[in-house]
């Protein structure tokens, strides 16, 4: 991230007023700590809900840091037409837990010199939603995303032309409209 609100069904996770995710959202310390660290940036993929097509499934982005499952940011869309937002949610429980989880694809791990280095939060937060076109959805935004840290040079033009041509792929492996 359809036009259903990306967090239907999606139970599991911190709600984004939870307690948890204001602790982890004062990450603005960026001064190197002499370890490496590394997020890992993945495209989500749900079924759609009640009927799997095309334009219902929903894509999110979850970012792993240092390889720990546990500390993880899941950031998506939610709303409708003319009204989308970003939400992130801070620790969710596993993807393949979740309802209606189809496939997770990696984009990209990016190397930061501090466990509190917001540049490719910041970057997927930063980029913009678009509430003018009616058929604009969350696919849409994953790929605008994608698009902004390739600019930004978080992601390699090859990362990030990859992530869109799997995520193009399992979307596309869902009915184009519900059967009548």
């Amino acid at each position: 991230m359809g036009i259903a609100s990306s967090t239907t069904g999606h139970g599991g996770g911190n709600n984004s007023k939870d307690k948890n995710q204001q602790g982890q959202t004062d990450m603005t310390h960026n001064e190197p700590d002499n370890v490496n660290h590394s997020q890992t940036l993945w495209i989500l993929i749900f079924r759609g809900h009640p009927h799997d097509i095309q334009s219902t499934r929903v894509t999110e982005l979850y970012i792993v840091f240092d390889d720990n499952e546990n500390q993880n940011l899941t950031i998506r869309i939610q709303g409708q037409h003319p009204n989308f937002s970003v939400d992130e949610v801070w620790n969710q429980a596993a993807p393949r837990t979740r309802p209606h989880f189809l496939r997770r694809l990696a984009v990209a791990t990016v190397e930061s010199g501090s466990a509190f280095d917001t540049a490719l939060r910041d970057a997927i937060l930063g980029t913009p939603v678009n509430n003018t076109e009616p058929d604009w959805t969350c696919q849409n935004w994953v790929g605008d995303v994608l698009t902004t840290l390739q600019d930004a040079r978080l992601i390699t033009v090859e990362e990030g032309d990859n992530a869109l041509d799997g995520m193009v792929n399992y979307v596309a492996r869902a009915p184009w409209q519900s059967p009548r």
